[in-house]
């Protein structure tokens, strides 16, 4: 997404960052150890359908991230009494799971120590894993969310990189509260699956880092499901994960299309991973119901492992700004909440209610 491309190259340059960021590592030794008292059973795949123990589960979930403190500011700046609210008032409309996404950036900012963590970052990461349990939340977790791709680049499978994942996956290997780790956001828009201008690598070489990195994090944790949310090539993710993530924006006539085809190409199970309509520049509020309305009913109608909603909130203009005080220009990624800014919620919510009671 654009907007979360240029937060990142601002982030990147941006006075005293990379002096803060140093000072606030340390070494992986000195970071307190993860416990979550969570006795519920891991998500497994039982024949093609994801289940609880015994129980059958189906996603009912919402990509998020907090409505004041998105992208990286959900690492550096959130704070637990505004998760916790935030995540109740999405509990409390249905939801089941939530998809989020770590930057490595956030979570190990010294660039001279790689793997040096920061503890203010994964204390938040820890308080959002204990939350979920709590809430009776499921996690889709999604790594290498705005990754380096030029400095060095994620797709030549730097050991830094690879050492990152290791510390993050081990440190929750065996929390109940995740569903699965998502490898990867959208990283079939970097071999230019979406225009051939945003082609920055071979596809051969981003299939290669994919399953190489499943091959990774499965040495690792032997308790949780892999996916990777691609855009429009879904299907060649298929080798190395146990279900296939997709992502939709278009009508849903298109999106019924786009199942029948997936299924065509592959016989793993399938979550509509990402489906959003924002209210921005001619879209209103009852239309974005109407959308979000039809796509669900089309991938229940389907009977995939679910579907996950972008977004759960508004963003002001002033969150998505750096360095503070200032204003984003206002755009279409500022308006895909279901939820406004100010948590009103919009006409999508009553639209979607009926899937949510289900």
């Amino acid at each position: 997404m654009s907007l979360r491309l240029l937060l990142l190259v601002l982030w990147s340059v941006a006075p005293g960052v990379m002096s803060l960021a140093a000072d606030n590592c340390i070494e992986l030794t000195d970071l307190p150890p993860f416990v979550l008292a969570d006795a519920r059973p891991y998500i497994q795949l039982r024949d093609g359908r994801l289940a609880a123990g015994e129980r059958a589960y189906k996603v009912r979930g919402i990509n998020y991230y907090p409505a004041r403190t998105p992208w990286r500011r959900f690492l550096l700046e959130s704070t637990l009494p505004d998760l916790r609210w935030e995540m109740q008032l999405i509990r409390a409309a249905g939801f089941n799971s939530l998809r989020i996404f770590l930057w490595n950036g956030a979570l190990f900012p010294c660039h001279d120590a790689p793997e040096r963590p920061s503890p203010a970052a994964f204390e938040r990461l820890d308080q959002m894993m204990r939350l979920a349990a709590e809430l009776d939340f499921r996690l889709i977790v999604t790594l290498n969310d705005m990754p380096d791709l030029t400095m060095n680049p994620l797709y030549t499978n730097p050991s830094s990189v690879q050492e990152q994942t290791r510390i993050i996956v081990s440190r929750y290997a065996e929390a109940p509260a995740i569903l699965a780790w998502d490898l990867r956001n959208e990283g079939d828009i970097d071999y230019g699956s979406r225009n051939i201008f945003q082609r920055r690598f071979p596809r051969v070489q981003v299939l290669a880092w994919l399953r190489e990195t499943a091959e990774l994090l499965r040495s690792i944790d032997k308790n949780h499901l892999l996916t990777a949310g691609w855009l429009n090539e879904a299907h060649s993710t298929a080798p190395a994960v146990d279900f296939v993530s997709f992502h939709h924006w278009s009508s849903a006539e298109d999106l019924q299309r786009r199942i029948r085809a997936l299924r065509l190409s592959t016989a793993k199970p399938i979550l509509l991973g990402e489906l959003g309509y924002s209210t921005f520049d001619g879209l209103s509020p009852e239309a974005q119901a109407q959308a979000l309305s039809s796509g669900i009913s089309a991938s229940e109608k389907a009977d995939l492992l679910g579907w996950m909603i972008w977004t759960a909130f508004d963003f002001p203009r002033t969150a998505t700004c750096y360095p503070s005080p200032c204003e984003s220009p206002d755009n279409s990624e500022h308006h895909f909440g279901i939820w406004d800014s100010d948590y009103r919620p919009k006409p999508a919510l009553d639209a979607i209610g009926d899937f949510l009671e289900q």
